[in-house]
């Protein structure tokens, strides 16, 4: 029977591993979407806007990933306290049975 480490670790594995695949998806839709958009875009009036520097594009989204994973690791700390009590019943109740 697999440990408690080894289910967890298993499960992480299936949901990185599907995670991946969204991004992949992600990534070819904005590639696509993207294509599309230059090809209209070619169409349209030029807008004298200035080019962002890609650099900078970059560092806004990371500190945007940053923000998001901070937020998502706050919550799920939060979440594993808040059913700690559950997750602790069987071993204070096999503890107690002992104790009989």
């Amino acid at each position: 029977m697999p440990t408690p480490v080894e289910t967890t670790s298993a499960i992480q594995e299936k949901i990185f591993a599907s995670m991946q695949v969204s991004q992949k998806a992600m990534l070819d839709s904005a590639r696509s979407w993207s294509e599309t958009f230059e090809a209209v875009a070619s169409t349209l009036p030029q807008l004298e806007l200035p080019d962002p520097k890609a650099g900078d594009l970059f560092e806004t989204s990371l500190d945007f990933s940053k923000k998001v994973l901070a937020s998502q690791r706050e919550f799920a700390t939060k979440m594993f306290e808040a059913v700690q009590p559950v997750t602790s019943a069987p071993a204070k109740a096999a503890s107690a049975a002992k104790s009989r």
